[in-house]
């Protein structure tokens, strides 16, 4: 599926379902399959649906009109995946806080934080041990040797 894309879009995004006006994805009855609409601008797309386990609507779209449900769950898992990646490695490890102006800095500070999310991983495959478990470990361990000796006082 080269040069094709799938990406979340928000309920209120605008379509043209039947050729007679835009209306919100939200108000849409989107089969399993997908549905096949006109986004502005854009040109065909298929449009998919989908409920989260707290019970919230998720739409999605792909510019690959002949996706089936079964391509968009496997698309869907992955984007999870990904979206999983980039929040542990903002939260945990610390990639945007960079506040270095040079380039060389910030290129090493986010190899520094690529090298740190990777440990957490092969921790939690080898371990069992999520990510956010690791760090929490790792700052309690922080927080009892400070209270025990602190160095500051305030």
């Amino acid at each position: 599926m080269d040069g094709f894309f799938f990406t979340r879009v928000k309920k209120n995004r605008a379509v043209n379902p039947d050729g007679q006006g835009n209306v919100q994805v939200s108000d849409l009855k989107i089969p399993e399959e997908g549905l096949e609409v006109h986004l502005k601008k854009f040109g065909f797309i298929r449009l998919f649906h989908s409920v989260n386990r707290k019970g919230e609507s998720r739409y999605w779209f792909s510019n690959f009109i002949p996706m089936n449900n079964e391509d968009r769950l496997n698309l869907q898992s992955i984007c999870w995946t990904i979206e999983n990646y980039h929040r542990a490695i903002k939260e945990l490890c610390g990639v945007e806080k960079c506040q270095a102006r040079k380039a060389i800095i910030q290129r090493n500070h986010i190899n520094c934080s690529l090298r740190a999310y990777l440990r957490l991983e092969i921790n939690h495959l080898l371990n069992g041990v999520t990510p956010y478990n690791a760090q929490w470990q790792i700052t309690k361990v922080g927080i009892s040797e400070y209270l025990q000796r602190p160095k500051y006082a305030l």
